[in-house]
């Protein structure tokens, strides 16, 4: 293959496929990032989140994009691309990093990446995932069997919650929905309950099914953010009453803003009382199962029909990589059947087959990250991790409880925090913090009050990473 390759013109295809040009821009490649894990792991950086406007940094990549190429470097990109995308992009694996819900990946899952990405198996029939297919499905049955979810659960890889929440919305429209929505469409108004607090790619997915926004029914919730059972009974009742054929309820395990639970026990209880499909969101929270000490905040999930759950937010996989469970395994053929009768009666499902239960009809090879960590850890890596961001929460919160003029929204039962200052204008402390810098963490609004948000997702954080707060704030006017 080498003598096939030897074009001295730089931009012809057959350059760039020869193994010393793969090898030495390997070679180059982890050099720089084994650099970017050092500088993250030793605090060495100024920001973890870069600084510039949006328009600046669009202006810097345009000008490169339009450098010579006749100056450019021999190699399929130039050599300091990697460097300058580390150097603008926020780093993750520093520990003072504690902004949104996005993991922060194991180091040695960059290789395993980099693997599927060279094979590119895309697992839409079974002759493209010959390796990834039996692989996906094997850790989701075995995954969803340790959940809890009984001897017929089972599970498919999606490429974020957002397509696992639509996904399993969809499966249940065509087991609850009286015709088949499939082929006929919906003649009657349809609508899910879920919480005022709940993602809002919930009610995106109620949007996309067409149901409208009168098909989102936002139930209360009370101080805690967590679904109030009157209320739930209320606009349930109204919705009947006007004819609305209201098919699931959506659980938040946990919410986005502030970390708060749902009581999945009582959700469970209310949709066998009145035959509804019973979702989880757990895309965040529901990663805690695999927790012996925090997840019994869980409790009910069990009983769902369908769960959603990112392991790239606090299991250390990259982004995106969502699992959908199914209670029953047969409803995982149902979002994307036009014959809803058939899956009872036919015993051959084609599971290897991943297009007949996923949106993507090509997807990535999900399956080698999430197999490869179950198969030599089981459930023991991921509750250590789990249980070290939840502690570290815990002990963050506590700390700003007892430290004057600050005070907690609630204590964590996950690993987000949501914290404010009672002298300090919480907006400009935020942008201080981001402006000077090393610290990064996000913010939220509750009624008209701005709040800091936290989320530990760095298990490298040690708490005195994060003690910098109130001398920033001593800068800045009481208010």
């Amino acid at each position: 293959m080498e003598e096939f390759s030897q074009s001295p013109d730089r931009s012809h295809w057959a350059t760039h496929y020869r193994l010393k040009g793969f090898e030495q821009s390997g070679e180059s490649v982890q050099k720089e990032l084994i650099h970017y894990l050092e500088s993250a792991w030793s605090r060495k950086f100024d920001r973890v989140l870069p600084q510039g406007t949006p328009e600046e940094r669009l202006a810097q990549w345009q000008s490169e994009l339009e450098r010579p190429k006749e100056d450019a470097d021999t190699g399929l990109v130039r050599n300091d691309l990697i460097e300058r995308m580390v150097d603008r992009s926020n780093k993750l694996h520093d520990p003072r990093y504690a902004g949104h819900q996005v993991a922060v990946p194991f180091p040695e899952l960059a290789w395993l990446q980099a693997a599927t990405s060279l094979l590119n198996n895309g697992m839409a029939i079974d002759e493209m995932g010959p390796a990834s297919s039996p692989m996906e499905e094997a850790v989701m049955r075995s995954i969803a069997h340790f959940m809890g979810l009984g001897p017929d659960a089972n599970g498919v890889l999606c490429h974020g919650g957002t397509l696992a929440n639509l996904t399993a919305l969809l499966a249940a429209r065509q087991r609850r929905y009286p015709g088949n929505a499939w082929r006929d469409g919906t003649s009657k108004p349809c609508a899910l309950l879920v919480s005022d607090q709940a993602h809002y790619c919930v009610a995106r997915a109620a949007q996309v099914m067409g149901w409208g926004e009168a098909g989102v029914l936002k139930v209360a919730t009370n101080d805690q953010h967590q679904m109030d059972s009157e209320a739930l009974v209320q606009v349930f009742q109204e919705a009947k009453n006007r004819g609305v054929e209201v098919l699931a309820i959506v659980g938040s395990a946990c919410t986005t803003s502030s970390g708060s639970f749902d009581d999945l026990e009582m959700m469970a209880d209310f949709s066998e009382q009145h035959g509804l499909w019973f979702h989880v969101d757990g895309a965040h929270g529901a990663a805690q199962i695999f927790s012996k000490t925090h997840s019994m905040v869980l409790k009910g999930m069990e009983r769902a029909d369908s769960i959603a759950m990112d392991f790239h937010k606090m299991l250390g996989v990259p982004a995106l990589c969502t699992g959908l469970f199914y209670r029953n395994g047969q409803d995982g053929y149902a979002a994307f059947s036009h014959e809803a009768n058939y899956l009872y009666e036919s015993q051959e499902e084609e599971w290897w087959n991943f297009s007949k239960r996923t949106f993507e009809c090509t997807k990535r090879m999900l399956s080698a990250a999430v197999y490869g960590i179950w198969e030599n850890h089981g459930p023991d890596l991921w509750e250590s991790l789990v249980d070290r961001l939840i502690e570290n929460a815990q002990a963050f919160a506590r700390a700003v409880d007892q430290r004057p003029g600050w005070e907690l929204f609630n204590h964590p039962n996950s690993n987000i925090v949501c914290f404010r200052s009672t002298q300090f204008d919480n907006d400009a402390l935020r942008r201080q913090m981001i402006d000077q810098g090393p610290y990064y963490l996000v913010k939220t609004v509750f009624g008209r009050q701005t709040w800091l948000r936290c989320t530990f997702q760095n298990p490298l954080t040690q708490e005195e990473d994060f003690m910098g707060l109130e001398a920033i704030g001593q800068e800045l006017p009481q208010g």
